[in-house]
């Protein structure tokens, strides 16, 4: 027996030194000298992707070429009359020229639409409601953010991350019959039971821009700032309910809860506070867009004498909000070239307000913005109607739309609210 494990082990080293033999011995190199000679590190990539330098002219010529027609859609009424003037002055055929205008909700439904089906729709949209634009156009690849080097320096920062074209801000509004000059100056007096039931804007759940100021006031910093303005309004230090992440949250829920009336129209909410012939004596106020207080308040040339209103110039800590209305090109653009010339004009002073002599499809001279309170280029280099503040100084006071930020967060928000109400 012993002879027979002896073999069979002999044999097993036979087949191992065999398998030994066969199998190649990895290559070696000599380990190089030691080099100690400091090295230097290589910087990570950071370089932006260089921006287009296509010019006006370039763009304008290649989008002739390619058939002069030319589609937008708009939340904003200027903008439609915008791309008539455009027209009329570059000569391109008016009758290929198409602008209409959308509102936010239905405007993501049919973008989205025509796009993901190959359907020939708008080449540039203008939109505000920068969360749902985030999540359902941008993000799904449907519209995309142009901008070439003359809007760069132009508008500067404000191309990134959505191009602004226009700024529109909502101020805090008053009756003046009932409501004295100083007596709103803390954010927090839409939650003080001596103002219950008075205080109004628009459906935040039927306008996107107001659901995202709410959404913008949970940000760490600005709950921070609305901290502290409780306590200079209350005198305490905030107490959280249990629900309320941070104090921003703690304001939606205690002004929903102190009956905030929800309207579907500034100019009709204006209308409504400033009236003086209302019998009831109540501290009404509101969170309104400035351009319809403007056109609403008594000494407006459209309703002179007739609604007596202001609106707060200082505020702790913000006196409103200010949002953008941005300009975006459509992934299937049939002529993006055209698109991207109409945005870059958009920015000049004729674009903005006019030359004086350029008209629309119905004969009427193009004005622009001209004359209007509350609105503001993106171009801050363009003047601003006389009385109002430059959008640079509105900034100061206002809490300012972060798209993507909104985009993050607005679901969050959204069923806070409807868990509260």
């Amino acid at each position: 027996m012993k002879k027979i494990i002896a073999i069979l082990l002999a044999m097993v080293m036979l087949l191992g030194l065999c398998a030994c033999a066969k199998t190649e011995e990895p290559a070696t190199t000599p380990a190089p000298a030691a080099d100690n000679t400091p090295q230097e590190t290589a910087a990570p990539e950071t370089e932006a992707p260089a921006v287009d330098q296509t010019t006006f002219e370039e763009l304008l010529e290649a989008g002739k070429k390619n058939g002069n027609k030319l589609t937008i859609y708009s939340t904003h009424s200027v903008a439609v009359s915008a791309v008539e003037a455009f027209a009329n002055k570059f000569g391109i055929d008016i009758n290929m020229v198409e602008g209409t205008q959308i509102g936010d909700n239905n405007q993501i439904t049919q973008v989205a639409t025509e796009v993901s089906s190959g359907v020939s729709g708008a080449d540039v949209i203008f939109i505000q409601d920068g969360a749902r634009t985030v999540s359902e156009l941008v993000d799904e690849g449907y519209v995309y953010n142009w901008y070439n080097q003359e809007i760069l320096d132009a508008v500067g920062a404000d191309c990134e991350p959505l191009l602004v074209w226009d700024y529109c801000n909502k101020v805090f509004i008053y009756s003046t019959d009932y409501v004295a000059n100083g007596e709103i100056s803390n954010i927090w007096y839409a939650t003080d039971p001596q103002y219950a039931g008075t205080v109004q804007m628009k459906n935040p759940e039927k306008e996107g821009v107001n659901m995202n100021f709410l959404v913008m006031l949970t940000s760490d910093e600005n709950a921070a700032k609305m901290a502290d303005a409780y306590k200079a309004y209350y005198g305490t230090d905030i107490v959280l309910d249990s629900d309320c992440p941070n104090a921003g949250y703690q304001w939606i829920k205690m002004m929903y809860q102190n009956g905030a009336v929800l309207g579907d129209s500034d100019g009709d909410i204006a209308k409504a506070i400033g009236n003086p012939e209302q019998e009831s004596d109540t501290k009404w106020s509101a969170l309104i867009t400035l351009n319809k207080y403007i056109k609403n308040r008594k000494d407006s040339t459209k309703n002179p004498g007739n609604y007596t209103l202001d609106y707060v110039k200082e505020m702790d800590p913000v006196a409103g909000f200010i949002y953008p209305i941005y300009g975006l090109i459509t992934k299937n653009a049939d002529n993006p070239e055209l698109a991207k010339a109409f945005l870059v004009w958009l920015f000049t002073e004729e674009g903005w307000v006019g030359d004086g002599t350029t008209t629309q499809r119905d004969g009427s001279v193009y004005k622009g913005m001209s004359g209007r309170m509350g609105d503001y280029s993106g171009n801050q280099s363009l003047a601003v109607t006389e009385g109002d503040l430059p959008v640079t100084e509105w900034k100061k006071i206002l809490i300012q739309e972060d798209p993507i930020y909104a985009a993050a967060h607005r679901a969050d928000v959204e069923d806070f609210i409807k868990l509260i109400k």
